[in-house]
């Protein structure tokens, strides 16, 4: 536990330091990206995660020449990364399997995430701001659920989560997302509250597609990332969700 505390310190630590003091939050962001697709890749037995991975490099690599983009650059990465996947069908042991994985992969990861990475680019500040929420949203949760969690939220993904931690955190990520932006002063305060509440409800949810992905695949941790947080999608699973969505909440509200 101490471990895990420490490291969970330090990752937060770096991830305030990139977000907050520097302008290397997409750069750190678009390495998430390849950590997570790794693991994704590498976890669900795909046969085209090398060209998975190199074409994702070659588009992350030009994105840091045009800013990342938009949703133009967004669509079109995305269309090209299906088309050129494709051509692996053709020494594809499982073709019809290979689809399917490949196009979740795509879904999941890179089309979120890389939304994520363009808007952090215009928004690290707003990034970093959700970061919070996400870390609050966990916390808060746990703590509820440790101390009045009676009934499961989902007893065959994750038999520990419970309504009641959900619903703690849901009040504990308002209050702190209140909090921080009164401080910061970031955002009028019925965004930072919308941005706190939506991130309370899918960040949960984020948790627990990882946790299908998990089980079905037969892992405990999607990989090592942190000592004692298992792999990228360990770690970033509530985020794959909660970022992407936030960001869409805040630019729509603004």
């Amino acid at each position: 536990m101490g471990k895990r505390a420490l490291w969970g310190a330090v990752y937060a630590g770096v991830l305030i330091s990139i977000f907050g003091f520097t302008s290397f939050g997409p750069i750190a962001l678009a390495l998430v990206v390849l950590l997570l697709l790794n693991e994704l890749a590498t976890i669900q037995t795909m046969e085209s995660r090398f060209p998975l991975l190199v074409l994702a490099f070659i588009f992350l690599s030009l994105g840091t020449s045009i800013g990342y983009g938009g949703p133009r650059e967004l669509l079109a990465s995305s269309i090209l990364l299906s088309i050129f996947l494709s051509f692996t069908l053709l020494r594809a042991k499982q073709p019809a399997v290979e689809i399917r994985r490949s196009l979740f992969t795509i879904s999941y990861v890179w089309i979120p995430v890389v939304y994520t990475v363009q808007s952090a680019a215009k928004l690290p500040l707003i990034t970093l701001f959700i970061f919070v929420m996400i870390w609050s949203s966990d916390s808060m949760a746990y703590i509820f659920g440790h101390f009045y969690g009676k009934r499961p939220l989902a007893p065959t993904l994750s038999p520990k989560k419970t309504i009641e931690g959900m619903v703690g955190g849901i009040i504990g990520t308002l209050f702190v997302g209140v909090i921080a932006n009164q401080y910061w002063g970031l955002m009028p305060m019925h965004i930072a509250a919308s941005l706190a509440l939506s991130v309370s409800i899918t960040a949960p949810l984020g948790d627990l597609v990882a946790s299908a992905i998990k089980r079905e695949a037969g892992v405990k941790n999607s990989g090592v990332f942190l000592p004692g947080h298992g792999g990228a999608l360990d770690r970033l699973d509530s985020f794959i969700t909660a970022a992407p969505i936030a960001l869409i909440i805040y630019q729509y509200l603004s």
